[in-house]
Order: structure tokens, then sequence, then C-alpha cells
């Protein structure tokens, strides 16, 4: 896997919400907290791993830059967004597929 394909899988293939889960569940505060709190966790953590591997896709070379800080702004949203959505998805299905243990 080349680093292109890895950032694009990080930011539109599911790969931030995998690795944010990750992460998160390793970390000890994050799991004595309460279900509402963990999920503005994961919202956050996800959408920020995908935006920094996206400013790296940029950055690489392998995005155009936006043309104005509208366009920022309105990609980073897109790019958090479209991530934790995926990641949701992914989380949803890994639930249905162990039986929602």
């Amino acid at each position: 896997m080349e680093l292109q394909e890895f950032l694009r899988w990080i930011v539109s293939g599911g790969g931030a919400g995998i690795i944010a889960y990750y992460l998160l569940g390793r970390w000890q505060w994050y799991g004595q907290q309460d279900a509402e709190r963990k999920r503005y966790l994961a919202i956050l953590t996800t959408f920020g791993l995908a935006d920094v591997f996206w400013l790296a896709m940029v950055w690489a070379g392998y995005n155009a830059a936006p043309a104005n800080t509208l366009g920022w702004v309105e990609q980073l949203f897109l790019v958090g967004t479209s991530a934790f959505g995926l990641s949701q998805i992914i989380h949803g299905a890994r639930e249905l597929h162990s039986g929602g243990r």
C-alpha cells in the first residue's frame, strides 16, 4: 500500500473511525466515561483524525488546496463529518455481526 492509498483510506475509507475507536478503547480514562461523553469524544477524535490526515494529503499534493477560507472550512467539515458517519456505519455493522454484544 502506498502512502497516498493509506491516507485516502484514513480520510474516506473508514480508517479514521477505526483508528479512533482503537485508540479510545485503550485509554483507561475514556473507558470510565458515561455513554454520552464517550459518543462526543469519539466524534471529536474521528473528526480530528480525518481532518489532520486530509491536511497531510493537501500538504503532500495528493489533494488540491481550497481556494479561500470558506473552502477550507467547508472541506474540513465535509471530511470530518463524512469520516464520522462512515465510522458509525462500520461500528453498526460490527455490532450486527457480533449479535449486538
